[in-house]
């Protein structure tokens, strides 16, 4: 199965990477993912039997959480120092987006009272305080 990064954020906006057996992420010049906001060796992401794996030497945060050395899988959010990258499997959709969609069920059938409820206790409290300053 063919993995790659797709970058979500900063200067690689847009630019996808396919992975390799070992992609390094860096400023080196041999790095396949560079840009001058890693360092020279930030990251590598490497296939390990099954499982795809983030070894990183830099500031590198996997959905929001820091990483070190972790496995990774199709729709993670990697941050790697300011840019930011969704992994992608092609064909397959991330499991937190299954997740999400079953679980969506639209507003709260409580929101629709709650709104109208909120506008006219203000309107009512307007009232009040216009009617207490007019003596």
């Amino acid at each position: 199965m063919t993995y790659r990064l797709k970058g979500a954020s900063g200067e690689l906006t847009g630019k996808t990477f396919e992975l390799d057996e070992d992609t390094l992420i860096g400023s080196d010049p041999e790095a396949d993912i560079r840009s001058d906001a890693f360092l020279p060796r930030h990251a590598r992401i490497v296939f390990e039997d099954d499982t795809l794996m983030l070894e990183s030497a830099g500031q590198t945060w996997i959905n929001g959480e820091p990483a070190g050395r972790q496995p990774l899988q199709s729709g993670d959010e990697l941050r790697v120092n300011r840019i930011r990258f969704v992994l992608q499997a092609p064909g397959l959709k991330p499991a937190r987006v299954l997740d999400q969609a079953e679980t969506s069920g639209g507003s709260p059938k409580w929101l629709w009272w709650f709104v109208p409820a909120g506008i006219a206790a203000s309107s009512a409290a307007w009232w009040l305080l216009q009617g207490s300053g007019a003596g």
